[in-house]
């Protein structure tokens, strides 16, 4: 999580340099980063703030595509170390204008029933409730933006649906041929969609939503209906997928980083730097909402896995930066074994877990280890260190609680980088320069803080080292 214990003058000297740095870089739709650092999201839970995030396609999630398959795969992911299960949309799919033979999950015709190809509502009972004797949490995919061509409401209740000139039932986005709007000008709709959500609560014990393209829902319904979820069930956890510090000042725990996601592609083609990675996150850290969790990742059901977009060689490098930051990292079902096909929305498709690579695995069951093993990889400050190296193919920063110090350096370029010096900024060298710090992959290599200069930094390399400070 970003922890809003300020750095002081150590906070101010360097927010200083990264937002000259900054003034030239653009953020979202050619604006600059707004600053919202003096409003504050809701704290989430502490098993979100402790937590990663599982995606689970349950159609593809098995080669039954169902609750109870799903069920027998639950200590897989309890021996990867994942606590929080997000559910990709499990109510009824639309037939009317269906795309591909089975629909996508995100057209839905009844938001309180289940979809027969998952089973039945004692099925999804059943995976709710092993889910919570495993110790993890269940959020559900809810799609407040829009309903089926054909959904259930349409025929007794025509004008909670957006219509053209014309009066034909219409929709936003023109692609999504599939779906029709909501119109949430309706105030018998909003009631609607708010006891929706309240209803999988009190009915199954979910323990939260991600909320398909918040950002296209109005703003006022998300701050009248946020407090109200938060009141039936405190400690659930709410996750926004659209990039906007609103929502969180609104009542989302989490929105998603889009920004890195993109710009980590564009390091891994050298298009960008290493070092502009670290940038980013420093200033997103500074000028979300306070208590923001911004969540983090390498692919998504939206897009190619990282396997294909980052290749074999980085995988480790960038996944072990991701895991390192403030935030919540996600994991899409498949990640974890290396699968390369994204399943499609609306056919069936099985991931290939019998082919998986188990060296993979481990690699994210480790990660997930020192996540849990120290928490200042989860809730430290984060500080950039400044580097002096070619092309700023590498990037370094602390992460920094009452107890616990992480350097983490990365090289995420296909290059080696030679002559890499990396310094602490100045009110730091007096306390923390004799402190030593053991690699974590390699305990017995020690590194002091006062010494980190490297002949040469291999590349797609990202190094993690912990010590304690007092």
């Amino acid at each position: 999580m970003k922890l809003r214990q300020r750095l002081g003058t150590i906070g101010i000297m360097i927010a200083m340099l990264f937002l000259i740095l900054y003034c030239e870089k653009k953020h979202g739709k050619g604006e600059p980063l707004p600053d919202y650092s003096s409003y504050s999201a809701p704290l989430a839970p502490e098993w979100v703030r402790n937590g990663v995030l599982y995606e689970i396609y349950i159609r593809a999630f098995t080669p039954e595509g169902t609750f109870r398959a799903a069920i027998k795969r639950l200590d897989a992911l309890q021996e990867l170390g994942v606590n929080i299960l997000w559910l990709m949309p499990i109510y009824p799919i639309g037939e009317k204008g269906r795309k591909g033979t089975l629909g996508s999950p995100y057209s839905v015709k009844d938001f309180r029933k289940i979809n027969p190809e998952f089973g039945t509502e004692a099925d999804f009972r059943a995976f709710v409730q092993a889910a919570h004797q495993r110790g993890m949490k269940v959020i559900l995919d809810m799609v407040p933006n829009h309903g089926a061509n054909d959904n259930i409401l349409m025929a007794d209740h025509p004008d909670w649906f957006m219509r053209d000139e014309a009066g034909n039932f219409t929709r936003e986005v023109a692609d999504w041929s599939d779906i029709t709007d909501f119109n949430y000008d309706h105030p018998d709709m909003r009631r609607y969609m708010q006891e929706t959500m309240q209803y999988w609560i009190r009915e199954f014990g979910i323990d939260g939503y991600r909320c398909d393209v918040a950002g296209m829902v109005p703003l006022d319904f998300w701050e009248e209906t946020l407090p109200m979820l938060r009141k039936l069930k405190p400690t659930i956890y709410l996750l926004a997928e659209w990039e906007d510090p609103k929502l969180l000042r609104a009542g989302f725990h989490s929105d998603y980083d889009w920004t890195l996601f993109h710009l980590l592609k564009d390091i891994r083609k050298k298009k960008k730097r290493t070092a502009e990675a670290v940038q980013l996150v420093f200033e997103k850290d500074s000028r979300y909402p306070q208590n923001a969790l911004p969540m983090r990742f390498l692919e998504n059901h939206d897009e190619p896995r990282s396997l294909k977009t980052f290749g074999p060689a980085a995988i480790e490098a960038y996944a072990s930066f991701i895991f390192s930051l403030p935030g919540l990292p996600l994991i899409y079902a498949g990640q974890e074994i290396g699968e390369t096909v994204r399943p499609s929305l609306f056919e069936k498709f099985t991931i290939h877990w019998q082919e998986g690579d188990t060296a993979l695995f481990r690699m994210y069951q480790r990660l997930i280890q020192w996540r849990k093993q120290h928490a200042v990889l989860r809730n430290g400050e984060f500080i950039p260190l400044g580097v002096a190296t070619f092309k700023g193919s590498v990037g370094a920063f602390l992460r920094r609680n009452d107890r616990e110090l992480a350097l983490v350096i990365t090289n995420l370029w296909p290059d080696f980088a030679e002559k890499v010096v990396v310094t602490l900024p100045e009110p730091l060298k007096n306390s923390l320069a004799t402190l030593q710090l053991y690699r974590v992959d390699h305990p017995e290599e020690r590194l002091s803080l006062s010494e980190m200069v490297f002949d040469e930094f291999p590349p797609f390399t990202t190094w993690i080292y912990v010590g304690t400070h007092h």
